[in-house]
């Protein structure tokens, strides 16, 4: 199954949402995470976007500056996720693949194409920080 999401709506009512009717360990709720990464690059909040990635947006191996100007040509994504594999546990932490597919329409008129897998985690050590309990991209096969 795949969900489609074309950049609207409001990403803090979209987790709440996201939160009533998933845990925070759920397959859903990691799917949801990935629309929301989405969600604000289309809104062009690269901030909110970066900060989807662990360690404060360094898993995506870019600063954020870096991150920001990689999108300074793209008008819109549109994403399709795929339905998320399991979730597996790993000393202390989770992890799911979610697949998507994505198509970026730059402001210049032209398009590219994507298809692969992110991979999330989250943390279920004692002590853990309610950002570290979060889904977050700890990593992207996408080409």
């Amino acid at each position: 199954m795949f969900f489609t999401l074309s950049g609207c709506g409001d990403q803090a009512g979209d987790r709440t949402r996201a939160d009533s009717t998933a845990d925070s360990t759920s397959e859903t709720r990691a799917a949801a995470w990935i629309q929301d990464y989405y969600r604000a690059i289309n809104e062009h909040r690269y901030r909110d976007a970066y900060s989807h990635w662990e360690r404060g947006g360094l898993a995506s191996g870019k600063s954020f500056d870096e991150f920001r100007k990689g999108y300074a040509g793209t008008e819109r994504v549109e994403i399709t996720v795929g339905t998320p594999g399991r979730v597996e546990g790993a000393a202390g932490s989770r992890y799911v693949e979610v697949p998507v597919r994505i198509a970026a329409r730059g402001r210049d008129g032209g398009g590219q194409d994507y298809a692969g897998t992110y991979t999330l985690r989250l943390s279920v050590v004692n002590g853990a920080t309610p950002e570290q309990r979060s889904w977050h991209i700890y990593s992207a096969a996408v080409r």
